[in-house]
Formats: C-alpha cells, structure tokens, sequence
C-alpha cells in the first residue's frame, strides 16, 4: 500500500473536522466551512477508451486561506487543520507562511485563530490559539514543538480524539 503525502494525509482529518462543522450548523451552534481549494485538472484523450481521461490534478496556488472559517458565539473564526505521525513532535514546517500570515491578520482584526494539531500515532488532538503556536515557532530554538509542549501549555486544549469537540473549547 503507498505511502499517503503529507497534502493527503491530513483530507481524512479534514472530513471528520466537516462532519463535526456539519453538526454544529444543524444544532445552531455555529456556522463553520471548509474553504474550497482550487485545483487544475489535465486531462488526456485515450484511443483506445475513445474518451479523455485526468492524467494529472493538483493546486492552481498556495492557498491564502486556512482550512476552515465560519462564525461561533457571533465571532469569526479560522482554524488550520494540522496532522503529524509524529509521535514526539509536531514540525513547524507543516505550516506555511501564507497560513501564518492570514491568522495573524485574522486575530489582529478580532478574529479567533486556531491551529487543531492531531497526532495521529498518539490519538491526540490539540486546539492551539494561533498566537500561541507564533509564539512558540518565533521562541523555540528548534524546528519542532515537541509533544510535551501540547501536553504542559495551559493556552493549549485537548480536544476529544473522536468527537472534536473543539466548539467546547474556545476561548
């Protein structure tokens, strides 16, 4: 079985983010969407089928957005999804500086930022304010925030591993 890519492995954690959304939205609770990401599709024709076929897809841009806006508690909020098979850290290189960039615009502006880290090896999931994970990325002499960082950081909340309860959470 192949080897899922980093861009792919975080799709599943993304749905079970959608589904919790979906159940937020019918309660009342909140309105929180995944942000579409635009891709280009080529295709090629194949004589044999007698029909074009998608030989290649992937992303128009690096997106500008995070995963997942909406309002909760009538605020804005934008949340990135993250995931590692880390079992020790969670490497900053996973976050991209355009990410880095719209939350902090997004907090600055009165936003609620957040990060929702899994560490799937662990079956851990982690609801970090987007200024404590800046924070951290700026102060950190590594390239990583190592795992007890998520356990021991009081800003930091555990969020249930099967529900993502994240709404219960917030700050």
């Amino acid at each position: 079985m192949a080897k899922s890519s980093t861009a792919n492995r975080g799709l599943k954690f993304e749905e079970e983010i959608q589904k919790r959304c979906d159940y937020l939205r019918k309660e009342g609770i909140a309105l929180i969407s995944k942000v579409p990401t635009d891709w280009k599709v080529l295709r090629k024709y194949s004589p044999i089928k007698k029909k074009s076929e998608i030989y290649q897809a992937f992303p128009v841009a690096e997106s500008k957005f995070v995963d997942f806006v909406g309002l909760i508690g009538g605020r804005a909020i934008g949340i990135e999804a993250k995931e590692t098979l880390s079992k020790t850290s969670f490497p900053f290189n996973n976050i991209k500086d355009t990410q880095i960039e719209f939350l902090k615009e997004w907090v600055e502006l009165g936003g609620l930022g957040y990060y929702m880290v899994r560490f799937k090896t662990n079956e851990k999931v982690f609801l970090v304010p987007s200024e404590v994970m800046h924070e951290c990325m700026d102060t950190i002499s590594r390239k990583s925030a190592p795992y007890q960082w998520f356990i021991d950081n009081t800003e930091i909340q555990e969020v249930d591993y099967k529900l993502l309860d994240f709404e219960k959470k917030l700050k």
